[in-house]
Order: C-alpha cells, then sequence, then structure tokens
C-alpha cells in the first residue's frame, strides 16, 4: 500500500476513533511512525486531507439514488441503506459536521452543493412514486420538498443523536435511519404503495 493511502486510511480510523476537531497531523504522523515532513508532503495540511475524505464520500454516494427503471420502495431502502453504510464508515463527519463546514469553507461548499443535489434528486424520486400512483399527489398538506428534507436530517444527523440520547430505556432511536425515514415515508402511501411495501417486506421476511 502506498504511503499516502496509508496516511489516509490512518486519518479516518484517527478521526472516527477521536472526533475529528482532536485529530493533529502530528498524531497522524507519530502513529504511522514517519515524520511531519514526510506527511505533509502527501497531505500540506489538514484542510488538504478533509477535502480528499469529503471527495471520495461525494464519489461514493453519488450514484446511491437510483432513477431509471421501475424503482419500487424496497429499491428506496436500499438506497438508505448505502447512505448508512457510509455514515457508518465516515462518521466522524456526520458527529463534527459544524466545526468541519466552519472551518473548512471549501468542504462547507461541497457539502452544501452535494446535498442540493441529492434533494432535487429525492424529489424526483417521489414525484415518480406520484406519478406511477403509489404516493398521494401534493396538495395544501402535502410538501414533499419538506419531506425529502425531513429525510434528509435524519440521515445526516443520526450519528450525533445515537451520542445524545444513550438511556437503555429509551428504544426509539435504537432502530436504523432508514427505518425512521420509512416512518416518514409511509403516511404518504396510496393504496397501491402500502399493497407494494407489504409484499416487498413479506418477501423480505422470507
Amino acid at each position: 500500500m502506498k504511503i499516502k493511502d496509508k496516511i489516509y486510511n490512518k486519518a479516518l480510523t484517527l478521526f472516527n476513533a477521536k472526533g475529528f476537531s482532536s485529530v493533529t497531523m502530528r498524531q497522524v504522523a507519530e502513529s504511522l511512525g514517519i515524520s511531519p515532513g514526510n506527511l505533509t508532503y502527501h497531505y500540506k495540511t489538514k484542510a488538504d486531507l478533509i477535502q480528499v475524505i469529503y471527495k471520495n464520500m461525494h464519489t461514493e454516494a453519488s450514484d446511491y439514488i437510483t432513477t431509471e427503471g421501475y424503482i419500487t420502495l424496497h429499491d428506496f431502502e436500499l438506497m438508505m441503506k448505502k447512505f448508512y453504510q457510509l455514515m457508518k464508515r465516515y462518521h466522524f463527519f456526520f458527529n463534527d459536521v459544524v466545526h468541519i463546514t466552519r472551518q473548512y469553507p471549501e468542504v462547507a461548499k461541497m457539502y452544501e452543493e452535494s446535498n442540493l443535489i441529492r434533494f432535487k434528486e429525492g424529489k424526483k424520486l417521489v414525484d415518480y412514486y406520484v406519478e406511477s400512483g403509489r404516493m398521494k399527489p401534493e396538495s395544501e398538506f402535502i410538501d414533499y420538498d419538506k419531506l425529502v428534507y425531513n429525510i434528509w436530517m435524519i440521515s445526516a444527523f443520526w450519528s450525533s443523536q445515537e451520542q445524545v440520547i444513550t438511556s437503555s430505556n429509551y428504544t426509539v432511536n435504537k432502530t436504523t435511519p432508514v427505518e425512521m425515514a420509512m416512518q416518514l415515508l409511509l403516511p404518504y402511501l396510496t393504496e397501491k404503495g402500502i399493497e407494494e411495501y407489504r409484499q416487498i417486506k413479506k418477501f423480505v421476511k422470507t
């Protein structure tokens, strides 16, 4: 493995274990047994490192929303599960997202732009479900742009809430963001959508 890849992987491990703001570039170098100068030859600053990490995150997530073919509600669950796996691989970013975006404007810009794209793609997916008769049409009381945004908030801040609500007596948040997102989606399903979802859940269980 190339030294640059070793640095990347070690930094990611340390960020996830200790939090992004708590880890210095010197600590990354020391944990690899290399000099700070050797590290900065490959990543001059922490800003350079987090930009590379975020670009990789964005690339991994770029194909999570499917917009071609007949897209079932199960496909929606699979998209959410893929994003959940991404969150777990880079959970430091979602834990420290406010700090990171305040400290690193370039990352903030990329993060905002990629999320705005996801909002459009998510709305396009919901529109498809409406057109195919599986979700109710928008109305005076139904705003799907807000629904898409709510689903994003569940995904983006799931890792943080797990650390804030830790009581063993409270079990609602012990589920997954995928299941929570479906709880938001289910009330908007038509009879056709509900029947499809029942069949999917029955198939998945068997």
